[in-house]
């Protein structure tokens, strides 16, 4: 219960944070009503699902610098690389320090896997390289605990970005941003992969 508690406190304590990093970046910045649940939201989700304080930090880490990626890429159809980049080597230092090898190869072959799959997509025109650099980050940090979990992201993304298509073309746009698709396909796998994939993650 105090973990949770304490998730709830630093979700609602970083809500200003974010929405200055949204700012600086398009300003814009989004409502405090809508960023504070998904910030607690991500906040539970962390304590629930981390398997360590270092797979915790991982995941903390990733979630913040992904909803303001994503509200960035809402607002101005960008993944900056100043919000995706550095965490390459540190969730990568992390997932070394957690001395497993096995977790190591899964994390670097899945990151490597989605970074490949994403940017087939890229070459084809159907996503900008953005998303493929922030499929790689997530897959990174989901291989952490088992392949599958990585697996229900993708299909997970799909589902919500086929979903995100078909409302924007009925819409009579053109373009949407595929961020925040990736973001919510990679929560609902963090989520949901218990109760699809027994036994995993823990």
């Amino acid at each position: 219960m105090v973990l949770f508690v304490g998730a709830v406190a630093a979700g609602v304590a970083v809500v200003p944070g974010l929405r200055r990093a949204v700012a600086v970046a398009t300003a814009r910045r989004p409502s405090v009503w809508l960023v504070l649940p998904v910030s607690v939201g991500a906040a539970l989700l962390i304590v629930w699902r981390a398997t360590g304080v270092l797979h915790g930090t991982a995941l903390a880490l990733v979630a913040a610098a992904g909803i303001a990626a994503g509200w960035i890429d809402a607002y101005e159809r960008r993944l900056p690389d100043v919000l995706i980049l550095p965490l390459y080597p540190v969730v990568g230092a992390l997932v070394v320090a957690a001395g497993d090898p096995d977790r190591t190869l899964r994390a670097a072959l899945l990151a490597a896997a989605a970074i490949g799959l994403f940017g087939l997509g890229c070459a084809a025109g159907q996503m900008g390289f953005g998303d493929v650099k922030l499929a790689g980050l997530l897959a990174l940090v989901l291989a952490w605990s088992d392949w599958r979990t990585a697996a229900v992201a993708l299909v997970a993304t799909v589902v919500v970005g086929g979903g995100q298509a078909a409302a924007v073309i009925a819409l009579g746009r053109k373009d949407f941003p595929y961020g925040p698709a990736i973001l919510v396909g990679a929560a609902a796998a963090l989520a949901l992969s218990p109760f699809l994939t027994p036994g995993a993650g823990r």
